[in-house]
């Protein structure tokens, strides 16, 4: 009989924690996760629960990882934030204790960072500068990508497209006549949110249709009281609004996208590959918020088409966004790319 295979052991540290949870939970009996407890960052069981499987170190062992995981984004290039020291000082330390441990960065962000970078240029605000920061940070060292545009933009990369267990994001029959959106409010700026679009995309559907937009834990609007509350808002409304076109692989319109909402996205970061316009979900203009409001209109006015729209969308995303087809990408990847065996 074969030998049982150890689990992995991988060193990492908290970024965003609902992409920290899901990687753990899909290779929950693959490796078993070290996570540094004195990070900047810290694990807020408000947003997601933390894995039994996480082991919390106060200081990095040599010879005891098969590989690190750090994280980094365009914002490390922002020195007001500090965020890039905090990065280059976790490669810094592993190269000096651990020289000979793979590091595996995972790049959540897109060159893109138009109120920092002048050099970008409408409309895609690529910036070359920051592009060549960010790989500045990365090196040598491996790095995965959030999308295949994400792969293309940075000229490197791996694309691991999320995935989640379908199962902790309730579908509910009767849902409520109403369109939302989750994007933060703050950070990086507002073209690379394209919050100004929203804010337009909301005033028309207040003044003119009179509908009162969602726009998730903002002032006025649906205030999530820790992740099971936000899980039960999306998996109730009928219309989720992405407004994004350079954040690669946006979690929040896959959340809504399984939950069973009907999506409607601006083009960007692969959304062209699994959302055919009209039929699983519609991609709205970057440029038209009259035409996007009143095709949110349409969609509330039009309540069991609505729904059949996010039906699909939400067999899309099972099939798309499946947590063993992730779990899956990213043994290849260890396999392929990290320890060779």
């Amino acid at each position: 009989m074969a030998a049982k295979r150890r689990k992995l052991r991988v060193l990492e540290t908290c970024w965003h924690i609902a992409h920290n949870h899901d990687l753990i939970m899909a290779l929950n009996d693959v490796a078993d996760f070290d996570l540094l407890i004195n990070y900047a960052r810290r694990w807020d069981e408000r947003n997601r629960p933390l894995p039994e499987s996480v082991n919390w170190v106060t200081h990095i062992e040599p010879n005891k990882y098969d590989f690190a995981i750090l994280h980094v984004d365009q914002q490390c290039s922002n020195m007001d934030l500090n965020k890039s020291i905090l990065t280059k000082h976790m490669k810094e330390t592993i190269k000096k204790v651990d020289p000979k441990l793979p590091i595996v960065f995972i790049n959540h962000g897109t060159p893109v960072y138009p109120e920092l970078y002048p050099d970008a240029k409408h409309p895609d605000y690529i910036s070359e500068v920051l592009r060549k920061e960010i790989l500045d940070i990365v090196g040598d060292d491996h790095m995965i990508v959030n999308s295949h545009q994400s792969a293309r933009d940075w000229g490197r990369g791996y694309p691991i497209i999320h995935g989640m267990n379908k199962d902790e994001w309730k579908y509910y029959e009767e849902r409520e006549p109403r369109s939302c959106t989750f994007v933060s409010s703050a950070g990086i700026g507002d073209k690379y949110y394209n919050r100004e679009y929203l804010r337009s995309v909301m005033e028309i559907l207040d003044e003119r249709y009179g509908i009162k937009h969602q726009w998730i834990n903002q002032p006025g609007c649906f205030c999530a009281n820790g992740i099971k509350d936000f899980k039960e808002f999306l998996g109730k409304s009928l219309i989720y609004f992405n407004p994004t076109f350079a954040s690669c692989m946006p979690r929040s319109r896959t959340e809504a996208m399984i939950s069973g909402c009907c999506i409607v996205s601006l083009a960007g970061h692969d959304v062209e590959t699994y959302i055919e316009d009209g039929v699983n979900g519609f991609i709205a203009p970057r440029d038209d918020a009259n035409y996007t409001a009143k095709l949110i209109k349409m969609l509330m006015d039009n309540y069991e088409h609505t729904k059949e729209i996010g039906k699909r969308g939400r067999e899309t995303a099972i099939e798309i966004f499946d947590r063993e087809r992730y779990k899956q990408d990213w043994v290849k990847f260890i396999k392929d790319v990290v320890v060779g065996q």
